[in-house]
């Protein structure tokens, strides 16, 4: 197996996984909130493309943006980023093609229900003891 280190240079277009991980929960805590994507842009100052960017990872969010669209949402920063334990993971190594599979199961996972993302989650950790 050819492992590698994740590319965190910050003129690489490529999202990381980070990147990835903090725009699917912006998507999953204003859903929760019960707000499009026209309305969470317009009470954080933003267009509704800049924060679809954000949400798929095509673009970084900034710290400040983070901080205000937690205000916006009503949550801490902290629940954008990954649990404590799978910082390792993103942080870790990374297999030939293994961040294409992990954007592909973040963007597939993104628009599943509360119920459907629970099994989903169910089986990945069976699947991972």
């Amino acid at each position: 197996m050819n492992v590698k280190r994740i590319d965190f240079a910050i003129n690489s277009k490529r999202p990381t996984p980070v990147d990835l991980i903090i725009g699917a929960n912006i998507r999953r805590v204003r859903r929760t909130a019960k707000l499009t994507l026209e309305d969470l842009a317009r009470l954080v100052d933003i267009s509704m493309q800049q924060l679809q960017k954000y949400e798929t990872g095509t673009s970084r969010v900034s710290g400040g943006m983070i901080v205000k669209l937690a205000s916006q949402l009503g949550v801490p920063i902290t629940n954008f980023f990954p649990p404590t334990q799978a910082w390792n993971f993103v942080l870790g190594a990374d297999t030939e093609g293994l961040v294409d599979l992990q954007r592909e199961l973040i963007e597939a996972a993104s628009t599943l229900s509360a119920d459907k993302l629970q099994a989903v989650i169910a089986m990945t950790k069976a699947l991972s003891s």
